[in-house]
């Protein structure tokens, strides 16, 4: 055996080490995953259901991780000088989980009904909390591609993320147990706190187990007008940019309300909530799988049209929910799960396809600086629009319905951003019949004929044109 075959069979042991590392510290990091954002249910019910927290000020406490996701594009070329990437990913995890923990012990003792005392504490901590998370964010995204290989990257991160929603699964069991009969009482919340502060703990310890060539080289992360400029040169990342701020601004303007919307207008619960989320869990772990292998063969763009298309569907629905018939929510949950997978993956990977090699870093710390700009600003605009006709106004529940229906054609006019957009390998945007057609025969393959049958259309009618 030749020195080449040796050190190409440590790098391939090493390599499935890493992996299976991360598939580990998925599962464990998959509580705070659930929890971390201020716009998830269990906070948006602790801040708003237990704390009495106004929709002006939860819209700003939600717009938190927003701004700090801005700010990290000024704070990474300092980081720059002292660390590396997983220097930055472990340094940020040790000091956003240190956060959640004095949160948790802190929560009893803070008073309730919108009272300054408690909306500056929140304010002060999602602020810290999420400009950690948001560094972290960065130098993960940045670090993974160094020890996920490119040509299995969506096949992995696709098994990655269905374990990680089986883990949802039972983490979502958990809370249904702690909050039932318990739905109005802070212990549950606590609890709850507790379980995610210690699994991401024990995450962040595996993470330290994953060894790439580079761990000694410091973060590659130039300054802002020069990050700027490279970003601008790259071919269809500045409009795929413009897509995602877009589409972020959408997002974020009707989803951290939607639970708010099912607990005040239709009488719903967190431990109800609960069940609907594993419910989405539950597909999108068939989703992870199905569309991490689709979009390796099909390409990414595709992909994420299909994704947002029939996802968004199912999404008009938001505007015709009342009391009556909540049932939808079931059904809604289950296709949304499978489908929104299909959005997120693709988007996440055709950034890693656009960003140049050299500066990675600074096109996805660019890329999350205009994105969440504009996710920001969404739910500022939004709590003040629900403060002023809910509140000051008395308007009823047709007040969210109009802004759900917005909200979904606005998403749908999104995708026209895709169309100048061509992904590296995968040729011009006349190839985009072939990848649909490749993509409605593996769903006719796996029994999904509705959706085949609905792509299939969508090409017929592009022909045509």
């Amino acid at each position: 055996m030749t020195g080449g075959d040796v050190k190409e069979g440590e790098l391939v042991k090493a390599t499935r080490k890493n992996l299976r590392i991360g598939i580990i510290e998925g599962l464990l990091s998959t509580p705070y995953s659930v929890i971390v954002v201020p716009g998830s249910f269990i906070i948006a019910a602790l801040l708003t259901q237990w704390f009495g927290i106004g929709k002006s000020h939860f819209g700003w406490i939600v717009s938190m991780p927003s701004w700090t996701n801005v700010l990290q594009a000024v704070l990474l070329p300092i980081f720059g000088r002292y660390m590396t990437p997983k220097g930055l990913v472990l340094g940020m995890g040790w000091f956003n989980v240190a956060l959640w923990a004095v949160m948790a012990a802190l929560i009893g003792f803070l008073p309730r009904n919108d009272s300054h005392v408690t909306i500056a504490f929140f304010l002060a901590f999602f602020f810290l909390a999420s400009a950690s998370a948001a560094c972290q964010v960065v130098g993960w995204i940045a670090w993974v591609r160094e020890w996920v290989p490119a040509k299995i990257r969506g096949a992995y991160l696709g098994k990655r993320n269905s374990w990680m929603g089986i883990a949802t699964m039972g983490f979502l069991a958990l809370v249904m147990m702690v909050f039932k009969n318990h739905a109005d009482s802070l212990p549950p919340y606590i609890l709850v706190l507790g379980v995610v502060v210690g699994s991401r703990f024990m995450g962040i310890q595996f993470m330290r187990g994953i060894r790439t060539r580079s761990d000694g080289l410091a973060i590659v992360a130039p300054r802002l007008t020069q990050a700027l400029r490279e970003c601008r040169a790259a071919p269809g990342l500045p409009m795929f940019i413009l897509f995602s701020a877009w589409v972020n601004f959408w997002m974020g303007f009707t989803g951290p309300f939607g639970s708010v919307f099912c607990f005040e207008e239709l009488g719903l619960d967190p431990g109800t909530f609960a069940i609907f989320t594993a419910l989405a869990a539950f597909s999108g772990i068939l989703g992870w799988v199905f569309w991490g292998r689709v979009s390796d063969r099909a390409g990414r763009i595709p992909v994420i049209v299909v994704g947002l298309l029939i996802w968004e569907i199912s999404n008009f629905l938001w505007a015709c929910l009342i009391p009556t018939n909540a049932w939808l929510l079931y059904p809604m949950f289950v296709w949304a799960g499978f489908f929104s997978v299909a959005f997120f993956m693709g988007s996440f990977n055709l950034l890693l396809n656009l960003a140049p090699e050299k500066s990675s870093m600074a096109a996805i710390s660019i890329h999350l600086a205009v994105t969440s700009l504009a996710s920001a600003i969404a739910p500022i605009v939004a709590g003040g629009l629900l403060e002023e006709y809910l509140v000051h106004r008395g308007g009823g529940i047709e007040i969210y319905h109009i802004g759900f229906a917005i909200k979904s054609a606005a998403m749908l006019l999104g995708l026209l951003l895709l169309l100048p957009i061509r992904e590296p390998g995968h040729g011009p945007r006349r190839s985009w019949p072939v990848a649909f057609r490749a993509i409605s025969q593996i769903m006719a393959d796996q029994g999904l004929e509705l959706f085949s049958n609905l792509i299939n259309m969508r090409n017929r009618s592009k022909k045509k044109r």
